[in-house]
């Protein structure tokens, strides 16, 4: 007989997150919704932050086709937007007629949102938990809508109101204006807003409550105005991108230093010259990618941030997407006050060595809990000089990755090339006792780096490993019982090189308690593969599975889901990209099996089919058209199934039985990065490796000379 009550209170004694959420609801569930039950849950889950109490988009979708369920009672976050391929974003539900989504205390939007701002718009009055509101990408196209929530009166009830984010480039789309009607004082403590509406509303007086602002930048008189402001001496968070020019120019598919933007570098020096920021205490500054390069203010914005003295005061600092390198770098290290820091983002700077010492300098940050360093350019020597050049004694949180490819098939990852030498420093470090959260991905790293770190008796609090696209080949049986499994929670696997023997391999280990998450994609999983993890000790307490872009024939998907031992599993991902050359037949439907309520009983989320990563579109969904209407409309289908088939963009759908596929005659092995992965990780770490030292070398090569007034140089775009 199954303990309900004593696994939803390990679920709940355990960290926080969005996963975590959704197993109590799954386990709930399961249990039959006891009120006992779910009143307790209720109140354990008031410490939680209400974000990760979020109803996932397959929940929205599932609602949206009629079924719902008792927890969504405990739902405080919606996320409407679909980040997947070829799937369509359910409508945001109208609070007056959707009792579910009464509760909800805040909103996330999403990128691009209109129609989902226009529903906001109308039923704003009825959110009456509503606590905050986010939306990205909004565009001049929106303006009619933003007036209307400006003018709202349940403003008046929000803490956070985001529409604008420092993660925008204001390249394409003009942002709308905010301009709110005079009126009493808002309880807002952050808002997210361009320069010249944040002034607007500053001087209004309407928020004297405000704390934390992200604001956009695009003139050095925008940045005087702001900086005028007194109200920002009662700041103690401020997210900051200076918009103020463009250059655009990269070379193509290589790394680079990136364009410094001297109005950005302007604006920065007359803000951080004048601005009274003596309450601060988090402070981020943030570019643009630009390729394989960033673009933004340079040494002279940051040594202008140095100068300003606010850096003495602060507790996190972020800076990402800025061409500075590690001079600047240095600068700001001397600056900060090493006893009081707890967070340290510093990341796409061109750091390379150079960073890692001028930070084992420091000697000791005592209360430094996360440092990230990812998207750079550190070394073998510079990781080593981490792990043992300088004490973090209270190091939780740790981030060495290069930047991931995204879709191997279109795109290459952008290495940092610390090597095996990281993990080896890293899995003897004294820094390392207290790390819960590790990424070494896209490093370089082989299975000799990933078996130092899995055998380590220095990592006693691991929970997350991601060692995402490395060449790693191998998964050595000897790390069965190796000391990580006693901590891990979330193992990230994909593009690592993996396949059948590897899996069997993975399988091997019988005990791993806390272990919940893993992802495999993008590997060369087959058929016995799915049948060692059909048959692995663990799967009965996954809650989450990926297995995205492997290569598993019906016979491995039918033996996986008659195991009848995923009875936890949460989300199962078994989507193939369309220039997999052993993608499965998609006129063919998926094993019955596969979609049998009593083969995964608790999924929540299921992704089927075939998809063009690329153009971001979908060729199926693992059944014909005609099976597919007949799976929809039959009374026993489970809701998740439905929410999936439901939701999606069929527009490129091909199951006529004459198709073969995106391209009959193109030859798919071509395209298939699994034929030469091993080699190309390697081009790409030396690659990363020689750019590594050119910088370190004073080499930076850019920018190149003006191009011709007619046409574009060559190499350029």
């Amino acid at each position: 007989m199954i303990d309900f009550d004593a696994e939803i209170e390990q679920v709940l004694d355990g960290p926080p997150s969005r996963l975590a959420f959704r197993a109590l609801c799954a386990a709930l569930l399961r249990a039959g919704c006891p009120e006992r039950l779910v009143s307790r849950c209720e109140e354990r889950l008031a410490s939680w932050p209400d974000e990760v109490r979020e109803a996932s988009w397959s929940w929205l979708a599932a609602l949206k086709a009629g079924h719902s369920k008792p927890t969504w009672r405990l739902v405080r976050s919606l996320s409407p937007q679909s980040v997947r391929n070829g799937t369509v974003d359910p409508a945001l539900p109208d609070p007056r007629s959707c009792a579910e989504v009464r509760g909800v205390t805040r909103l996330d939007l999403g990128w691009y949102a209109s129609e989902q701002l226009e529903v906001l718009a109308a039923t704003l009055d009825h959110w009456e938990n509503l606590r905050s509101v986010r939306i990205s990408g909004l565009t001049g196209s929106d303006g009619e809508l933003v007036a209307r929530i400006a003018g709202h009166e349940a403003l008046t009830r929000l803490e956070s109101l985001s529409l604008v984010g420092v993660d925008e480039d204001m390249w394409h789309f003009e942002k709308p204006p905010f301009s709110p009607p005079e009126g009493r004082a808002w309880q807002l403590r952050h808002v997210g807003l361009r320069a010249p509406d944040l002034v607007n509303l500053l001087n209004s007086g309407r928020v004297p409550n405000l704390r934390s602002v992200d604001v956009l930048v695009c003139s050095v008189q925008e940045a005087l105005d702001l900086a005028a402001r007194p109200e920002l001496a009662r700041l103690d968070r401020l997210a900051i991108g200076f918009r103020c020019g463009k250059n655009g120019r990269q070379p193509l598919w290589k790394p680079y230093f990136g364009n410094v933007i001297d109005e950005d570098d302007d604006a920065a020096e007359a803000f951080f010259a004048r601005a009274d920021l003596t309450g601060l205490r988090s402070l981020v500054v943030r570019g643009t990618p630009m390729g394989l390069g960033r673009e933004g203010l340079g040494e002279r914005g940051v040594d202008a941030i140095v100068a300003g003295g606010v850096l003495r005061r602060l507790t996190e600092l972020t800076l990402e997407l800025l061409p500075v390198g590690d001079a600047a770098i240095a600068r700001v290290l001397e600056a900060l006050d090493a006893e009081r820091m707890e967070k340290l983002t510093l990341t796409d700077l061109v750091a390379t060595d150079g960073t890692a010492t001028a930070l084992a300098a420091v000697g000791v940050l005592p209360r430094l809990r996360h440092l990230d360093l990812s998207r750079n350019r550190l070394g073998a020597e510079g990781a080593r000089q981490l792990a043992a050049g300088v004490r973090l004694p209270a190091l939780e949180h740790l981030d060495l990755s290069g930047r991931e490819s995204g879709s191997p098939y279109y795109a290459r990852p952008d290495i940092q090339p610390v090597g095996d030498a990281a993990a080896e420093a890293w899995a003897c470090s004294h820094n390392a006792a207290e790390l819960t959260h590790l990424r070494l991905a896209a490093t370089g790293l082989s299975s000799d780096g990933l078996a130092a770190l899995m055998t380590s008796e220095r990592l006693p609090e691991l929970g997350t490993l991601d060692v995402t696209c490395n060449p790693v080949g191998s998964w050595p049986t000897a790390l069965q019982d190796a000391p990580v499994w006693r901590t891990v929670r979330s193992l990230n696997l994909a593009d690592c090189g993996l396949g059948d023997a590897d899996i069997r391999s993975l399988a091997s280990t019988a005990s791993a308690p806390r272990l919940h998450s893993v992802s495999l994609a993008y590997n060369s999983v087959g058929s016995q593969g799915a049948r060692a993890l059909a048959a692995w000790a663990l799967l009965p307490q996954l809650w989450e599975l990926d297995l995205h872009d492997n290569v598993i024939g019906d016979d491995g998907l039918t033996d996986l889901a008659m195991s009848r031992a995923a009875q936890r599993l949460l989300e199962l991902d078994l989507e193939q990209d369309c220039w997999n050359p052993r993608a499965r037949d998609d006129r063919k439907p998926l094993p019955s099996e596969v979609v049998d309520p009593a083969s995964f009983p608790s999924l929540d989320a299921i992704f089927l089919g075939m998809v063009d990563e690329y153009h971001g579109s979908r060729y199926s969904c693992g059944f014909p058209t005609r099976v597919r209407e007949e799976i929809v409309s039959a009374p026993g289908t489970r809701p998740e199934l439905i929410a999936f088939l439901t939701h999606l963009e069929t527009e490129s759908f091909e199951d006529d039985e004459d198709d073969t596929g995106p391209d009959e005659d193109g030859d798919l092995d071509d395209h298939d990065f699994r034929t030469e992965r091993a080699a190309r990780h390697a081009e790409l770490f030396d690659e990363a490796r020689d750019f590594a030292r050119r910088m370190i070398e004073g080499d930076i090569g850019w920018p190149p000379p003006k191009e011709p007034t007619q046409g574009t140089a060559a190499g350029y775009g």
